[in-house]
């Protein structure tokens, strides 16, 4: 008997929540808070979406019983709890506390979110909802975001609580960035200024990084949504000009291995002529943007050493002082002797675990990443999952290379969930199917 058979039916094993999730609000409204990320931006407080919106999934989580976690998850939950220990290692000062505190938080959002998808049965929240708030968010971030980087610059936009915050506050270039973010980054290091996209966020680093998992998400979602699939090569080509002109080196990177990996994956799987279309469509943008004047950023990009000497600067930085906290590390990101350098912490989550938490931390979390995603590429069963377990697959070049918050991480996790939980329900559906047929043989 077929799964598929049996459309909107409802394992046994997920009726046991009905009766604790039935109520006059919709389980899933939580979820759809994130949808209101323009909104938070312009309140000004769009760093804290995901934090703002996992505080309901945690009212739900609380509604749930018994709370299920998945295989592999323990290793997060382990990193969680000596994320917190690390705390003990923080220097009695306020901004330290402040650091750690908001790093905290949105790590606890993401677990949060995690958990409540992996929890939550999909007759309330539906995939294809969960994709759909994936690709919103990729053309707010991409289109929005970028073009209008592009043509504003470092100009900062005047959000509600920018507004209404004191100017001493405003003064800390920290709080500044998050309650009153500039559209753009606007450097010269390629020898001529560029306005380098970062709204919805603070930089541009965490423009790309957030750009990496929501564009595989928006693949995903393109593949279900008719009207979408048939603007995709539209909207793809315009997103183009702003992803380049960031000259985030690891966006592209990420973003080409991953169209390899698919190719290779469909390849394998006998799909060749899936994966002859995909490499078509990767040699031909490559070919518009070298022959085109976003080449010359291309070119410049490639050949410049001022990110990758400043890069290698924080990383020995890092490595410098591990020796002094190796197993709890420091609690979180410092200052940087050197006011022309970023904190020492940074640029990339395999770092900020590193010397944040320590060696112990640094493991933990790229294990976590390793084995979530051996466990979502396997059994794939769909052109729709493969996208999603690419969202995921994607935190693990990205993490030495970019901080995953405040966007990144949650939209891994929610790819992440979204795949184990459709995969649940599907073997539960079969287990079913299965046992019904031997009994009525």
């Amino acid at each position: 008997m077929a799964v598929a058979s049996v459309p909107g039916r409802i394992p046994a094993a997920e009726r046991r929540y009905e009766a604790s999730l039935t109520g006059w609000l919709n389980p899933a409204l939580p979820f759809y808070a994130i949808a209101g990320f323009p909104l938070y931006w312009m309140l000004g407080l769009g760093y804290f979406t995901f934090a703002i919106a996992a505080v309901p999934m945690a009212l739900q989580l609380l509604m749930i019983r018994p709370l299920r976690v998945p295989k592999g998850y323990g290793l997060w939950l382990m990193y969680m709890a000596w994320m917190l220990i690390s705390a003990l290692t923080l220097e009695p000062v306020v901004t330290r506390y402040l650091s750690f505190g908001i790093r905290a938080s949105l790590y606890l959002a993401s677990t949060i979110i995690f958990l409540y998808i992996y929890n939550l049965p999909k007759k309330y929240l539906s995939t294809g909802r969960i994709l759909q708030i994936g690709a919103g968010i990729f053309i707010f971030t991409a289109l929005i975001g970028g073009y209008l980087g592009l043509l504003l610059g470092e100009t900062r936009f005047p959000t509600l609580l920018s507004l209404g915050l004191p100017r001493g506050l405003l003064s800390n270039s920290f709080v500044k960035n998050i309650v009153n973010p500039p559209f753009a980054q606007t450097q010269d290091f390629l020898g001529f200024p560029i306005n380098r996209p970062a709204m919805p966020f603070s930089f541009t680093n965490d423009w790309g990084a957030t750009l990496v998992p929501a564009t595989f998400m928006a693949i995903a979602y393109a593949g279900r949504a008719t009207r979408l699939r048939r603007v995709l090569p539209l909207i793809a080509f315009v997103s183009v000009v702003p992803m380049v002109i960031s000259a985030n080196r690891g966006m592209w990177v990420s973003l080409i291995l991953g169209v390899v990996y698919v190719t290779l994956r469909r390849a394998s799987a006998g799909q060749l002529l899936m994966a002859i279309r995909l490499i078509v469509v990767l040699t031909f943008c490559t070919a518009i943007v070298l022959v085109s004047p976003l080449g010359e950023v291309v070119g410049g990009r490639a050949t410049s050493e001022h990110s990758i000497n400043a890069r290698g600067d924080i990383y020995s930085d890092v490595l410098e002082r591990i020796p002094d906290s190796p197993i709890l590390g420091f609690g979180a990101p410092v200052a940087n002797p050197n006011p022309n350098r970023p904190a020492i912490g940074t640029h990339g989550m395999f770092w900020t675990a590193l010397f944040s938490q320590g060696i112990p931390g640094a493991v933990m979390h790229l294990g976590f990443w390793i084995g979530m995603t051996v466990r979502t590429g396997r059994n794939l069963r769909n052109q729709e999952q493969l996208w999603l377990h690419l969202a995921v697959a994607s935190a693990i070049p990205t993490m030495f290379w970019y901080d995953h918050l405040p966007a990144a991480l949650p939209l891994m996790m929610i790819a992440a969930a979204t795949i184990l939980r459709d995969r649940r329900h599907t073997d539960a559906l079969r287990r079913e199917a299965l046992a019904a047929s031997a009994v009525a043989s």
